[in-house]
Formats: C-alpha cells, structure tokens, sequence
C-alpha cells in the first residue's frame, strides 16, 4: 500500500506545503526526463509478493509484526492487514534467465519463512484471496498498527461521507458495507517491476496494457470471496470498490476512482501519468520533508510526488525511483499471487513477451483497438478468466469478440518470440510459456481449479467446510512447486 509516514491528521497548512512541494517535484522530473541520457541503463526486473499466515485450519492468523520480527529480514514487510506479509524480491538484469533467478529467490524465502514460523503453527501461502475469510476477520481490530493505515482508512472514510458500497456480481452476488477500507486487505498480489529507458516508457506501457488482459484470463487465481462464487480475478473489483470514496450518488464533477486501468494511452511520455496523478486524486496523505537532500548516487527523492503517486493505484503504474541518479520503471499490479512461483513468474513472462511482440504494430493496434476496448477487454478477463471472449482484430481489420482460449496459442507463441526478443534465453523462455501452453489445453487456470474443487467437495459438506477442504487441498499442492495446471481435484 505504498511508503511509510509518521503521522494521521495534517492541516490546511500541511496541504499547501505538499502542493507546492509536488509541483517542484513534477518539475523537477520533467527536468530529468529532458536531460540527454538520465534514466538510461540495463534493463532489469523485480518483484513483489504478497502471501496470506494462516493457521492448520486455514483461517487467517493476525500475526504479522510477530512474523516479521522474527524473520528480521528488510526484504520482508508488513501489508494493511495483519494476516498478510510481502516479500521484495531484490533486482535483476532483464536478460539470460532473470525469472528464474526470481523464483529462485522467492522459493528460497518461502522455505525458509516457513520453516521459520512452523513451530508456532503458522502456514505461509500465496493466493489471490483467502477462499475461507468471513466478515468477521475484518475491521480495524485486522489493521496493521501504522499511521499510514490508519491515516488512509480515516482520511477515505472521511471523504466518502458513509461506508465503502461493495457490490460484485458472478456466479454468485456480493452485497455488502465496511466502515473502513480492510476489505482490500484481501487481495494479495505478485507485482512485477520493469525498469525502462524514458524514450521508450510510452511503448512498453501501452503494450503492456493490452497485454495485461491476457495475463489475466490464464493467471486468475482468486474466483471466491466470503463465502460466494464471484469473478475469477475477484481482487480487481474488490480493490476498487474497497477504497473508492466517491460519492456516486452526487451529480457534480468527482474525480475518477484511484484504482483503475487509466485513462488513456500514453501519448508520449511518462509525464503524462504523473500530471494525471496530480491534477485528477486529491491528496490525501500530505507529509513531506521540504529540506529533503540528495543521497550519494542517487537521483532527486521527489518524496511529495511519490508519497501522492503511492494512493493513486494504477493496475500498471509508472513509479519513479532515486536509486542510480533516478529511473523509471512501470509496476504490473494486477496479477494475483500463487498458485506457486513458476505460475507467477509465467504469468509476468507472458505481459512482458507478449507485450514485446505486439511493439512492431503497437500504433497499428492502438488504432485498431482503442483504448476503452482494451479497458473492456481487461475487466472482462478478471470477471470470467479463460472463457472469456475479447474484442481482438479478426484479421481482416475488424473487431470482433473472440474466445479467449482461440486466441492464446497464437499469443502464446508470439509471447515466447518476444521474450527471446528481450534477451531471455530460449530455454528460459520456453519453459515459461510451456506452462501458460497447459493451462491452455487443460483449461485450468487457479480460479477454475479452485471452482472445480469447491464444486466436489461441496457435494458432501457444507459451503465453509468445503472451501476450508479446497483450501487445504490447494495449500499441499502449492507447497510442492508443481504448476497449476496438472493439478488434480480430490
């Protein structure tokens, strides 16, 4: 949920000391985005996950701070609810065999957190959404003791006039109210880092973008929430509506929700989402050093505009970073976690490959497929996963609504050409994307895996005892590294 502060109530004076501090700092990247060579370097890559403590049982365990210092490791950090942790995967050049120098990490830090947090009878487990949370594990009793927490569940609330509205509808229908924003505590993510050159951000972002969909029809891992059959990626409607402090019912101009899928292609610069950023999301946590100084090696902080840019929550977001004389990078937030490292990994594969491979025809494309289609395109994908159908150019230069699953394993293919493309070594590559190739022809993504099971055990136990069951059954399967896609239902 972003970077720390110290405090939970700020003045109007607190306000007009962060806005004139954001726009220094909006003028100061516009400065280092002209500069001849800044930002320029190898291209590397990294990684966020965030993983669910559960008990043997599989209900969540509000024991993070007590994890975390027992692990005493910076790479590991706390998330808005106290049965959630994150792990920051460490950096990486983006060529040879980056992901499984990744995974590699990831599975490392898994084995040994819990190894670590066994004998206190704590699990440890990547999965989009907990399948046996109920409404009871939320409310501010579930919040991580932090001022940021506590400062944005205030400050949205406050501005929403009245509670967060959820409303989902799937198989099955949500309906519900929070009085404060840990319901978004329930999706955990794994995030993806791209460091790029300034000259070419406006390409890869775009791409990107229409890539995402694609990712997530095969990467859904998260169909069930409360008890209720939802979308596949239920995460992406939760998280916007979780913390959406409009008031919809008002008729006067409100700013867009901050969590969304943008609103437009970037014409030419990651300027562009910066200003957006700025000029569309009130500010809402307003605590900044105006004496702040440069570390050695290191680029402006532009602490104000990274405070703000961190509560506007983009599912691919520019983030701008000091380290190396400064860089940019774009962060792919809307796969889920798990089942297991390989799937992550493939699924981050298959965004940045494919979004290689669509580079050659992207102006094409953009024209082709405008930019509300492929916000459509990405939506629909989270609501039914791999049968789905998006709007795609039929070959004949038309749109037409095409079956996700006749579309892949043409993607599939040019996803693995973009990766080698990339510098990715071909047997990197090929192992990659032989995963997404299974699940294709399986049909087994996580979320239908997760459905499947729910379905078979439910024919002998009740609705919470059989997601418990299938959550056990998904726990043992994930712990062994096997991708998703030959798991079996019990």
């Amino acid at each position: 949920m972003g970077q720390s502060i110290h405090r939970t109530a700020f003045s109007r004076e607190d306000h007009q000391r962060f806005a004139r501090q954001l726009h220094r700092d909006l003028e100061t990247l516009e400065a280092l985005l002209a500069t001849p060579g800044w930002g320029v370097g190898p291209r590397t890559l990294g990684a966020e996950l965030e993983l669910y403590l559960t008990d043997p049982k599989g209900r969540p365990v509000p024991r993070n701070q007590e994890v975390l210092a027992l692990a005493g490791d910076p790479l590991l950090t706390e998330e808005l609810n106290r049965f959630n942790l994150e792990y920051n995967c460490p950096y990486t050049e983006c060529q040879g065999a980056p992901f499984s120098w990744l995974r590699e990490k990831i599975d490392h830090r898994l084995s040994t957190l819990r190894d670590l947090v066994a004998p206190k009878q704590i699990l440890v487990t990547p999965i989009g959404i907990l399948p046996t949370l109920t409404e009871d594990d939320f409310g501010l009793h579930s919040m991580t003791d932090t001022p940021r927490y506590h400062a944005l569940t205030q400050i949205l609330t406050r501005a929403r006039g009245g509670p967060f509205q959820i409303c989902i509808s799937g198989t099955e229908r949500l309906v519900m109210s929070a009085d404060d924003m840990t319901l978004e505590g329930a999706n955990t993510s794994f995030q993806m880092h791209l460091k790029v050159a300034p000259a070419e951000f406006a390409a890869w972002y775009n791409a990107i973008q229409i890539a995402s969909a694609f990712a997530l029809a095969l990467g859904a891992n998260s169909p069930v929430f409360l008890g209720r059959r939802l979308w596949h990626e239920t995460r992406v409607p939760l998280f916007k509506q979780s913390i959406d402090c409009r008031n919809l019912c008002q008729m006067n101009w409100q700013p867009p929700a901050r969590v969304s899928f943008g609103k437009g292609y970037v014409r030419s610069s990651a300027l562009e989402l910066f200003r957006q950023g700025v000029s569309l999301q009130p500010v809402l946590l307003p605590e900044c050093d105006e004496t702040e100084t440069v570390k050695p090696g290191c680029g402006p902080a532009l602490s104000a505009l990274r405070l703000h840019h961190g509560t506007v929550w983009s599912w691919n977001r520019a983030v701008y970073d000091d380290a190396g004389g400064g860089h940019l990078r774009i962060e792919l937030r809307s796969l889920p976690a798990g089942p297991t490292s390989l799937d992550m990994l493939a699924n981050g594969a298959l965004t940045l490959g494919l979004a290689q491979a669509l580079m050659p025809e992207l102006d094409r494309l953009m024209d082709t497929l405008p930019f509300e289609f492929a916000e459509y395109n990405f939506y629909r994908a989270a609501q039914r996963g791999i049968h789905t159908q998006l709007l795609w150019p039929n070959g004949q230069g038309n749109l037409d609504e095409i079956p996700v699953l006749r579309l892949l394993p043409e993607l599939v293919d040019k996803a693995e050409q973009g990766l080698f493309e990339m510098g990715i070594d071909v047997p990197e590559a090929a192992t990659l994307m032989a995963v997404q190739r299974e699940r294709v022809e399986r049909k087994q993504t996580g979320a239908t895996w997760q459905l499947s099971c729910l379905e078979r055990l439910e024919a002998n136990s009740n609705r919470q005892e059989a997601l418990s069951r299938m959550f056990a059954h998904y726990r043992r399967h994930s712990d062994t590294g096997e991708p998703v896609a030959r798991w079996s239902c019990p």
